[in-house]
């Protein structure tokens, strides 16, 4: 992507990597990488003056089966594993 000066890099983290929850210590913390290593990389393409495009997407809870339990909320809804992936895309 360097090479040809474009592309885009999109790395699905997690609201859980900037904001710790209960139960989800280790869940947070790997989200919380994802978060600062697209960070990093994004910088690095500023200071190349790369056209390379890096995107962070940090959405709540999705209906993956791995939230299987938990209470929605007006702050924290579930959201839908098919409409997240067309919002990204």
């Amino acid at each position: 992507m360097i090479e040809r000066d474009e592309g885009h890099v999109v790395t699905i983290a997690s609201l859980a990597g900037c904001i710790g929850n209960a139960g989800l210590t280790d869940y947070s913390a790997s989200k919380s990488a994802a978060y600062g290593f697209t960070e990093s990389l994004r910088i690095e393409m500023k200071h190349l003056n790369s056209k390379v495009n890096v995107t962070c997407i940090n959405p709540g809870y999705i209906n993956t089966g791995m939230f299987k339990g938990v209470k929605e909320s007006a702050l924290w809804p579930l959201h839908d594993e098919s409409k997240v992936a067309e919002r990204v895309i």
